[in-house]
Formats: C-alpha cells, structure tokens, sequence
C-alpha cells in the first residue's frame, strides 16, 4: 500500500510553485490553494485550476506543458497510500475521523470515515451491530486522503511525528511536498544557487500568509464577539425559537470549556444515576434513529423550529466526532 511511484517526475517550475506541488514520494501533484490541499489527477489539473480556482490561462498553459512531461497517470483507486501512524504529509489536510473497531486487521483495511452516520450503517450492515454504544463500535483518529469529493481513502497519521510547525507557509509546505522526502537520504539542497530572486519570493510569500494568518485571526474574533452580544433576531433559529440565547448569554460559566468537568452520579445518588443514565440511553436512540433516516423532507422538518413550514436545509450531526460528546456533557449539567 505504501510502495513509492518508481519514475521521478520533473521539479515544479518556479512560476507555478504557487499553485502546485508535487510529492516526490508518491509521484502526486497536488493543488495548494487553501479549499483543496488535495491531490488531483495530472490530466485533470489544468481544468481543475480553471474551474476550480479562476487561474489565469498564461498559467495553465503552463501547466498543460508541464504534465506533458509527467511520466506516469493516476486515479484515486490506484494511487499508493502511506502506512498507518506515520506523520501527516505535506500540504494534505488532517481531519478528524472514525475508525471501526470490528473489521478484522488482515483485511484490506479498516472501515473510517468522518460521518458518524457512515459508521454506524457500516456496523449495521456489516457487522451486524445495531444499536450499541458509539465507543463499542469505533474510536476517534486523524486521518488524511489524497482525494476528496467523495473519493477518500483514508489512513491514520501521527501527528506528535509531524516535524514542521502548524503554523508553517504555504511555500515550505509546497517544499516539503517537492524535495523533502526522498528515502536515499540525499541532500536534496544541492540545486543550482544561482536565482536570489527564489528566495525573496518565498520571503514575499511568507508575508503574505502571514498577513492573511493575521487577518483570518481578527476576523474570528470580531466573529466571536458579534456571537456573544448576538440580538435574538440575528440567533439561530432554534435559540431564537426557544429564546434559549437569553439565558445563557446570563451565564457566568462558559459551558462549552467546562463540559469536561461533569461529574457522575455519586453512590449515595441511585436517583441521579439512573436519571444520568436514562439520559445516555436516550441520546443513543435519538442518534441511531437519525442515522436510519435517510429521507431529505423528514430531516428538514425536523431542523425547523416550526411547525408551519420546514427548513431549507435537512437536519445532520456535526463532522467533528467530539462535538456530541461535549453537547452531551453540557446538557447533562443541566441535570
């Protein structure tokens, strides 16, 4: 699975190293704008970087000559994928996600997605396993796929191995991803010095990610502030519905950080424990029954605080397998 592409194809030219970069490892190219950081088919790239990301057509012409001379094709079903628990690679995007507990290790693989709903049709059908406790059937990982868009093929990464800093520019990932992964253990530094102009490139790009790091930073806080002192016209529509918004805006405590502190029943509290726990079995039924529907009418109905008319948009979990643990425990405060 994680054989290396076995024809190194050419260094990406300076004039595109903005838009792409190749993994020498892999033998992939992959698009840098900051929606993708995924791989995409050599054929596909110039009309990718058209529809996708506006690019100029001096650039993908470019671009077309370059892959001209790309020794090798590939798809996402063909591509080779890195072992399990190495670091994240380049550029590729590290997202949270789910991995079975119950496919047998010499299989191809175990199932993992990001959607809790997947998993759980994924235990029912294969695994015959309905209605049991999430931590019964999967754990959380952190994963990475070339593809995206309906086409993963995830594998778990490490990130404690990760050598380069999360904050790091755009330009040192593309670098990464282009000559800082051969296995021969070569100096891959050893270029023709001879364009400065290389570098103050990479200075000008680094600034600009900076400035742009900075201004994404101001803007979520200014987002963050318009959410704490929100008018309940302006809530969502459930807060607004329920005017829940009035009376946690009230709240000393920021119940989101301190979900984590919930206790549980103590043994001289049978009556709590057993309301604790009703509690837990109903979450479980209320989550197995939304991800048995599958019908887009029923879901809007049920994300609309309404009972005239139906959203726009059907009912779904959050991506982030932790999120309804946390909304667990700050409800279960509640209690």
């Amino acid at each position: 699975m994680a054989d290396e592409q076995p024809i190194q194809a050419e260094a990406i030219p300076q004039t595109l190293s903005h838009l792409i970069a190749l993994n020498k490892r892999y033998g992939l190219l992959l698009c840098l704008n900051e929606k993708c950081r995924c791989a995409v088919r050599p054929a596909a790239m110039s009309d990718h970087l058209r529809r996708q990301h506006q690019v100029q057509l001096e650039l993908r012409k470019q671009v077309d000559q370059y892959i001209k001379g790309f020794p090798h094709q590939y798809n996402y079903s063909t591509v080779n994928l890195p072992v399990d628990g190495l670091a994240p690679q380049p550029v590729i995007k590290v997202v949270d996600g789910l991995e079975c507990d119950h496919c047998p290790v010499q299989s191809s693989g175990p199932f993992r997605t990001q959607s809790r709903k997947a998993l759980k049709q994924h235990g029912n059908k294969i695994h015959d396993k309905k209605r049991v406790p999430d931590e019964d059937l999967f754990h959380p990982v952190r994963l990475q796929s070339w593809f995206k868009e309906g086409k993963e093929r995830y594998w778990v990464v490490d990130e404690s191995q990760q050598s380069s800093q999360p904050g790091q520019s755009r330009a040192n990932r593309a670098s990464q991803a282009d000559e800082g992964h051969d296995d021969d253990g070569d100096d891959d530094s050893n270029h023709d010095d001879g364009g400065s102009g290389d570098g103050n490139q990479e200075v000008i790009d680094d600034q600009i990610v900076q400035e742009i790091e900075a201004w994404k930073g101001r803007a979520k806080e200014r987002r963050l502030t318009l959410l704490r002192k929100a008018p309940a016209i302006e809530a969502d529509s459930w807060l607004q519905y329920t005017q829940w918004n009035e009376v946690l805006s009230q709240s000393k405590h920021n119940m989101i950080k301190t979900h984590r502190f919930t206790r549980e029943a103590d043994p001289d509290e049978p009556e709590l424990a057993r309301v604790c726990r009703a509690w837990r079995r109903i979450l479980e039924r209320c989550l197995d029954t939304l991800a048995a529907s599958d019908h887009k009418d029923t879901l809007k109905w049920w994300k609309s605080p309404k009972n005239e008319v139906a959203d726009q948009h059907p009912f779904e979990l959050p991506q982030n397998a932790n999120t309804i643990t946390k909304y667990n425990g700050i409800w279960q405060q509640g209690l």
